[in-house]
């Protein structure tokens, strides 16, 4: 047995849970109720979102028949996580996570029902698509350092990584199996009703969170100062941690030139690998199988993983196999390529996920995750844009190609800029 093996097993021993060892070391982190109660209701959800997601390309680009258009419906569903998520990360240090969960669950909810409603009425005009892309950004960009830091008072730090690295493969193989439901609802039932079941799926969370026992302290908002400086002070923490700001800075790359690449892929399944709405579906279901095995690969390792070294080798896979993916007109082809691609592509996110949270101080970790969530956020916008602009005119896979090349260039820049 190592020393990081001793080590968390007396952890576990201090705190009263029984030591792991195995394969059971994947799972540790559902030794703990809340976990349990959180992931099962935002699994349920996340079929829900990934269905809508699914949906969403679809009817855009069936409406408009515009790579353009169909870049600025996603842009718009990223650009509130650029305008509020920093401020967002500062709530999250004052306020009750919990509290800030529940309202953006209820507010996805009633902005689901909405638009589902519309569709049962007839055609949408793609104005509409693009407010309620927004609406959900919004509401992401309130959520997510409010979920990031809950992982943490859920689990106690010494199943953090594991429960990261499980909440990774809970998001992908969510996406492999909403994905797929999504392209059987769009080709059997039409648009309408993925909206819907996304609007229903939001009350397992809410489930969830009701039964959700926190210690007292958590539900106290904390009192400070809460002018400018306190919410830009986890960018001044960065200077003094260049692991966690070379993290951050590659995050910011990944999402301008990585993660954007979901904006193009119902273009690219049409006009390049002429496939329909179901295909489309398990385009989407393959990538996201590669991100859960990424997912799965994490959690079994633990922070044997979580360094830089992982975190590159993440951005290589991706920026290698996105490239070689934008060539391809068979479809089994396209089906491999993008299983690795997504596999890259999560491997880096959940190893830099990991990193930002074990390293950041309890009292700063809301705003840090709001910078990370910053960086990620103000990639996809600019991505999406971008990406869609050069799609409209030369190809769907060409810009898929040029996503992976900023990548792999991007990283090389982070490197030279970083190393010691």
């Amino acid at each position: 047995m190592n020393s990081n093996e001793t080590f968390e097993q007396s952890e576990a021993t201090h705190e009263g849970l029984t030591p792991l060892k195995g394969w059971h070391k994947t799972f540790s982190a559902f030794r703990n109720p809340n976990y349990r109660y959180f992931y099962s209701g935002q699994t349920i959800s996340l079929i829900g979102t990934w269905s809508r997601t699914a949906a969403l390309g679809w009817v855009a680009f069936q409406v408009t028949h515009s790579e353009f258009l169909l870049g600025i419906v996603f842009m718009l569903n990223a650009l509130p996580i650029l305008v509020f998520v920093t401020y967002a990360g500062s709530l999250a240090d004052r306020i009750p996570k919990i509290k800030i969960f529940t309202f953006t669950s209820w507010f996805s909810l009633l902005s689901s029902l909405t638009l589902g409603v519309m569709l049962f009425r007839g055609p949408v005009h793609i104005t509409y698509l693009m407010i309620f892309s927004a609406l959900w950004g919004t509401a992401a960009a309130f959520e997510m350092p409010a979920r990031q830091t809950l992982m943490v008072e859920l689990v106690g730090k010494k199943d953090l990584v594991n429960a990261i690295a499980l909440n990774s493969a809970m998001v992908n193989s969510t996406k492999v199996i909403g994905a797929a439901i999504g392209g059987l609802l769009l080709s059997s039932f039409g648009a309408d009703w993925c909206f819907l079941i996304d609007a229903l799926s939001y009350l397992a969370v809410l489930y969830a969170l009701f039964k959700i026992q926190l210690p007292p302290a958590h539900y106290q908002p904390r009192k400070v100062n809460a002018d400018l400086k306190y919410t830009l002070e986890g960018f001044k923490y960065l200077k003094t941690n260049p692991t966690m700001a070379t993290a951050i800075s590659l995050l910011a790359v990944m999402g301008t030139g990585g993660w954007a690449y979901q904006s193009q892929l119902s273009a690219f399944v049409v006009t390049q690998l002429g496939m329909d709405a179901q295909s489309y579906g398990w385009i989407l279901a393959l990538a996201s199988l590669g991100a859960f095995t990424a997912a799965l690969f994490v959690a079994s390792q633990g922070s044997h993983l979580v360094n830089l070294k992982t975190l590159y080798s993440g951005v290589s896979i991706y920026a290698t196999f996105i490239i070689l993916f934008g060539f391809i007109h068979n479809p089994i082809g396209a089906a491999f390529l993008i299983f690795f691609a997504g596999f890259g592509i999560i491997l880096f996110f959940s190893i830099g996920n990991s990193i930002v949270q074990t390293q950041s101080p309890d009292h700063l970790r809301g705003r840090l995750m709001g910078i990370w969530a910053l960086m990620f956020g103000g990639g996809m916008p600019v991505g999406s844009f971008w990406m869609g602009l050069l799609a409209s005119h030369t190809s769907s896979g060409f810009s898929l190609q040029m996503g992976g090349l900023f990548c792999a260039l991007g990283a090389a820049v982070v490197y030279w800029i970083f190393k010691k």
